[in-house]
């Protein structure tokens, strides 16, 4: 009976972080020219009133993408991703926009400045940066405005939107990238384990 309640969770824990129904991958402006194992990276991609504005997330370095929940929500890793030297943290954020025709609108990204549960957005206008635009940051460059730690569990939801010249809102997008307690991945490695035991046992 114990199998069978570790087999549920660990088949609940796979569903929630393999779909990808909602969530994408980009084609031009992403990724950046010039940028390398970045291909697979998942959005949150909205289009409305002909504008464009989409925020992911992946592993630094890593890998492409980190595990979601099909929507909105990231699962990354704590730590610093130490074999650069640079001391970023092991993921970062990606964003992109598309403005189209539309004439002296203003893209707003924001970031959650409170780890907990709690959200605290500082909100930056990168409109600068160009019509159509893509990047990755890392919480741990210097010009990000808060003090972020790399090593605690946190969650940290971003926000971009696209405002026309009456600062009225034509497109929004968020995520969220959480990184768990190390026991609540001990957690569902214990049921991906369990998983694996029942199969072996059934064959």
């Amino acid at each position: 009976m114990l199998i069978r309640h570790t087999v549920a969770a660990a088949c609940l824990a796979l569903s929630s972080l393999a779909a990808h129904a909602d969530l994408t991958t980009l084609s031009a402006p992403w990724p950046p020219s010039g940028s390398s194992g970045l291909d697979g990276v998942l959005f949150n991609e909205v289009n409305a009133n002909g504008v464009m504005v989409a925020l992911g997330a992946h592993a630094y370095k890593n890998s492409a993408s980190m595990a979601n929940d099909g929507t909105s929500v990231f699962y990354g890793q704590s730590g610093l991703y130490a074999p650069d030297g640079k001391g970023y943290a092991n993921w970062s954020f990606d964003f992109a926009w598309n403005l189209g025709n539309c004439a002296g609108c203003q893209v707003i990204l924001s970031a959650d400045s409170d780890p907990s549960s709690a959200v605290n957005l500082i909100s930056s206008n990168v409109t600068a940066l160009g019509n159509a635009y893509a990047d990755s940051w890392n919480l741990e460059m210097s010009f990000i405005p808060f003090t972020f730690d790399a090593f605690d569990p946190s969650s940290t939801q971003f926000e971009l939107k696209v405002l026309n010249a009456a600062g009225a809102l034509l497109a929004q997008t968020d995520i969220t990238v959480d990184i768990p307690e190390p026991a609540t991945l001990a957690l569902v490695g214990l049921a991906l384990g369990g998983l694996g035991l029942a199969r072996r046992r059934k064959s």
